[in-house]
C-alpha cells in the first residue's frame, strides 16, 4: 500500500536543489501502480516521492470514511518522517488529501487534486455495486480474465486518449483487486455504508493551503459532478483550477508531463 522514490537532488536554477516532498494518494483504482509516471519524473527532479494506498491500507478495516483513511496516512507518513509534504489525491484518494490538508495544517503545505473536487463523503456505490458479484465471477472459468477486460473497459472509457493503457498496465491495474477479490468485496461493501464525522463545509472551512484542481479537459462519467467543485468556493482566491487539454479522468497517466510540471510550478 505504500512505495517510496527519491533521487540524487537534480541542481535547480540558481543552483539550488529542490527538497519538496510529494505524498501522492491514490484512489480505488490505480493504487501505487497508477502514480509510477509521475513519481519517476519527480523522484528525476530530485523530489523526495511517498506514494499511498490508503485504501489497501484500511482494506479490512471497519472505519473507511476519510476522516479515518486520513489518520491512516498520516501516522504512515510520520512513521516515513515526513513533516512537510505537497499532497496530490487522485479521484477518491482527493477526499484523503483535503482530510490530511484540514486535520494536519502543520505537515500539508499544498494539495493538487486530479480529476477530482471535493468529496462529501467515501462512498462508491458504482464501484460497491459492480464488483459485488466478482467472488463468483472470478471462480468462473476464465472469470478471471472476463473481470479484468470490464475493469479495464471501464479505465479505458474514462481516459482521453488510452495509449498508457496497455497490457502490462492494465495487469498492475487489476491484479491486486482480483488477487484479494474476497476482501476488496467486503471492503466496497463499507465504502458503500460509510459515514464521515462532519460536514464537508466544515472540513473546507478549515483548510489554509493552497488547493490546484488539475482536471481533465474532457467530459467522462467519471469527471467530478458540479457540486464537487463548488464545494471549493469558499476558499476563494486559495484555490486554483487548470484543464488539461486531451485528457480525462487519469491525466497524470494520460499527459504526466504536464500534471508534473503543476506540480513543480512555484505558486
Amino acid at each position: 500500500g505504500v512505495s517510496q522514490a527519491s533521487a540524487q537532488p537534480a541542481p535547480a536554477a540558481g543552483g539550488a536543489a529542490p527538497t519538496d516532498t510529494y505524498v501522492l494518494v491514490s484512489g480505488v483504482i490505480g493504487g501505487v501502480t497508477g502514480y509510477r509516471r509521475i513519481e519517476q519524473r519527480l523522484a528525476a527532479f530530485g523530489h523526495r516521492v511517498v506514494i499511498v494506498n490508503p485504501f489497501q491500507l484500511a482494506i479490512d478495516s471497519t472505519n473507511v470514511s476519510f476522516d479515518a483513511l486520513s489518520r491512516l496516512v498520516h501516522a504512515e507518513l510520520q512513521a516515513r518522517g515526513v513533516t512537510t509534504a505537497k499532497v496530490v489525491g487522485h479521484a477518491h484518494g482527493g477526499g484523503v488529501a483535503l482530510r490530511l490538508a484540514a486535520n494536519y495544517p502543520a505537515m500539508i503545505s499544498e494539495v493538487f487534486l486530479l480529476d477530482v473536487g471535493a468529496l462529501a463523503g467515501n462512498k462508491s456505490p458504482v464501484f460497491s455495486s459492480s464488483i459485488r458479484l466478482a467472488p463468483l465471477i472470478t471462480r468462473m472459468p476464465k472469470g478471471r480474465s472476463f473481470l479484468r477486460r470490464r475493469i479495464t473497459d471501464g479505465i479505458r472509457h474514462n481516459t482521453g486518449q488510452s495509449a498508457w493503457l496497455d497490457d502490462a498496465t492494465a495487469r498492475a491495474y487489476t491484479d491486486p483487486l482480483l488477487d484479494n477479490i474476497g476482501r476488496v468485496v467486503r471492503m466496497a461493501h463499507r465504502l458503500g455504508d460509510s459515514q464521515e464525522p462532519e460536514p464537508l463545509a466544515t472540513v473546507v472551512g478549515r483548510i489554509r493551503v493552497p488547493v490546484t484542481l488539475l482536471l481533465g479537459a474532457l467530459t467522462c462519467a467519471a469527471s467530478p459532478g458540479a457540486e464537487e467543485l463548488a464545494a471549493l468556493a469558499p476558499l476563494g482566491a486559495l484555490v486554483r483550477t487548470h484543464k488539461i487539454a486531451g485528457t480525462c479522468h487519469f491525466p497524470h497517466e494520460e499527459k504526466p508531463d504536464t500534471v508534473v510540471e503543476y506540480l513543480t510550478r512555484p505558486r
